[in-house]
């Protein structure tokens, strides 16, 4: 199976061996690419790749843009005007962004029917498709870009919560340690990764660490948005640890 076409991470072509020069080019690719096989109207494009109002040349700029993008994908896919717009006719194999949507949702329903060896095959799967932890590195997400690229990010971000429960159900509290470690240190204010991990600390009998987790939870909620955890939070301390949850000023 090849994938074509990368933007989870950095977007490129044919594993980096064909570039898209220019972040309007790649915008245009990215935007064509979220929706593969169906038409894109100009008002989309011109949305995607202009902050606010476009300017008058922006109908031919698009167009530059698809014949550079044409040369680019080297008869790799097509890319075809259609009423108004344009399409990229590719498979969803050739998307390394459709593969990962198809299997973390297979692993997630593996998850929930309780197969968390078949759950931590699709999830490592549906991760090893990023080349980072943001999808369309350097695009400026106007437009419908922006919901778009923030569900791929959120969803990769549930991914790593899911791989680490599914690691905590094969009694494997280290790998989903592993796992949280990276994501809580870009991402602070995640309930279910905060509790994750002291679930897993507990696993190892570390009492200490789990106190530790949760203050240091609390001082990121205080910081960024001056509250503290919320109630599932707190009483998951106090089950765990058979106290009471530290006040925000301990």
């Amino acid at each position: 199976m090849t994938t074509r076409f990368h933007l989870l991470g950095q977007v490129r072509l044919h594993d980096g061996a064909t570039g898209v020069r220019g972040v309007k080019p790649r915008a245009l690719l990215v935007t064509l690419l979220l929706q593969p096989g169906h038409t894109v109207s100009l008002d989309s494009l011109q949305e995607a790749l202009w902050d606010g109002e476009p300017p008058r040349s922006a109908v031919a700029n698009i167009r530059t843009h698809v014949s550079a993008l044409r040369a680019a994908l080297a008869g790799t896919a097509q890319l075809v005007g259609r009423d108004g717009g344009y399409a990229l006719l590719t498979s969803v194999d050739s998307c390394d962004h459709l593969r990962f949507l198809d299997a973390s949702a297979a692993g997630r329903a593996a998850l929930l029917t309780g197969d968390a060896d078949r759950a931590i095959r699709l999830l490592d799967s549906a991760l090893a498709l990023w080349d980072g932890d943001r999808a369309a590195v350097g695009i400026p997400r106007y437009g419908p870009l922006f919901g778009a690229l923030a569900h791929l990010d959120e969803e990769r971000m549930r991914v790593v919560e899911d791989l680490a429960e599914a690691h905590l159900r094969l009694s494997e509290p280290r790998a989903a340690l592993r796992d949280l470690t990276g994501l809580l240190t870009t991402e602070p204010l995640r309930g279910r990764s905060w509790a994750l991990r002291m679930r897993a600390h507990h696993r190892l009998g570390e009492l200490g660490e789990v106190r530790r987790v949760y203050r240091t939870a609390s001082a990121a909620y205080r910081t960024e948005l001056g509250i503290t955890p919320d109630r599932e939070l707190r009483l998951l301390y106090e089950e765990l640890t058979g106290g009471a949850a530290p006040s925000a000023t301990a």
